[in-house]
């Protein structure tokens, strides 16, 4: 029996080795699988060696403060997979620790396999740690057509095997839209922190200038509601927050979404998400200077939404850190959310345009 090791550092990783999980398992029914995930591994038959939650940190701030509990946690997994014989290790995403962990599995082990589900999008920043995956990986496979190419340009062998989520998607498109705005601050609990505040006023502005708005918080499932509720409080009156709908769970996140007319997000998968059920966005993002800093220095790119950087077109305006303020985002929300109720063919275009990714990703 194979034995495959999966590690995974937040959510989006863990739908995303769930899901090459059960690939492997229909390729293979005898494969034994052990991850550190969450939820949506443990569902697909892993045994958990860890919940990835323990590795969840934002920021470097964060990282320095828990550097130690990370680099003895590394070297205990690595270890670990390597003592219990596994035949092959896959990675996914979360390059800052899982690109150290190979190195050090291929110091024990040179022998192992190493492959990287979703690598880091050096095409983004980071170019430097191609070298990285093409001298420690053996099989590379990335979510979007044009990153084989682009790997491909560097000595990389790269495979893509479709976007893993595209079919669960397709039940979900096309929706009617109706007068609800979803606010996506995040999936990690320091995100909602540093956005939700921001984000809640602008759909309050929005709710008392068109009553009739229905306002739409998804939550990722690690996410515990009820610390949510409290930011919520805290932001703006309690009654107020009634009008505020939690929705968990990824179905019923997909449901809640496909009907909104429009989305004020973070960053990240999420534009990708919102992008395949043609709803227009608003993105904005915010992380302490130092970060920022140090990212702006590596960033080689002029969007940071998925969707504008697949098509070449800033379909998603982006509000990022300095123009992270509440009038420049408002303006953006109500212009796109005045288009939607006053001018249906010029918002059916917008969403034409949004809907093009599709096309990108049907395999």
């Amino acid at each position: 029996m194979k034995k495959v090791f999966i590690v995974t550092g937040e959510l989006s990783g863990d739908k995303l080795g769930a899901w090459y999980a059960k690939r492997l398992r229909d390729e293979r029914g005898d494969v034994k699988i052990h991850a550190v995930g969450g939820s949506f591994l443990k569902d697909a038959g892993a045994t958990l060696y860890e919940r990835f939650e323990v590795l969840n940190i934002v920021g470097l701030a964060q990282i320095v403060k828990r550097i130690r509990f990370l680099l003895k946690f590394l070297s205990d997994l690595a270890h670990y997979i390597v003592s219990q014989s596994f035949d092959e290790v896959i990675v996914v995403d979360f390059p800052g620790f899982n690109l150290r962990l190979i190195k050090k599995l291929k110091q024990l082990n040179p022998e192992i396999k190493i492959t990287y589900l979703s690598p880091p999008q050096v095409w983004i920043w980071g170019a430097g740690r191609v070298k990285t995956i093409k001298d420690y990986c053996d099989d590379v496979i990335v979510l979007y057509p044009f990153e084989v190419d682009w790997y491909k340009r560097r000595d990389v062998q790269a495979r893509w095997l479709g976007y893993p989520f595209y079919e669960g998607f397709k039940k979900y498109f096309d929706q009617e839209k109706k007068q609800h705005l979803a606010i996506m601050p995040g999936s990690r609990l320091i995100e909602i922190k540093r956005l939700l505040p921001l984000f809640i006023k602008i759909a309050r502005r929005l709710k008392l200038a068109y009553p009739n708005t229905k306002i739409v918080l998804p939550l990722a499932e690690s996410i515990d509601r009820t610390v949510v509720e409290k930011i919520l409080r805290r932001s703006v009156t309690a009654r107020w927050c009634q009008d505020v709908v939690i929705v968990q769970g990824h179905a019923a996140k997909l449901e809640a979404l496909s009907t909104c007319c429009l989305a004020l997000t973070k960053p990240g998968t999420v534009t990708l998400e919102l992008a395949l059920l043609g709803v227009p966005a608003v993105v904005a993002y915010k992380a302490s200077w130092v970060t920022y800093l140090i990212a702006r220095l590596l960033v080689s790119i002029k969007n940071m939404s998925l969707p504008s950087l697949l098509l070449n077109d800033s379909v998603y305006p982006e509000f990022i850190q300095g123009d992270c303020r509440e009038k420049k985002i408002w303006r953006a929300v109500r212009e796109s959310y005045q288009l939607f109720l006053h001018d249906k063919h010029g918002y059916e275009k917008k969403c034409k345009k949004i809907k093009r990714v599709r096309d990108i990703l049907t395999r």
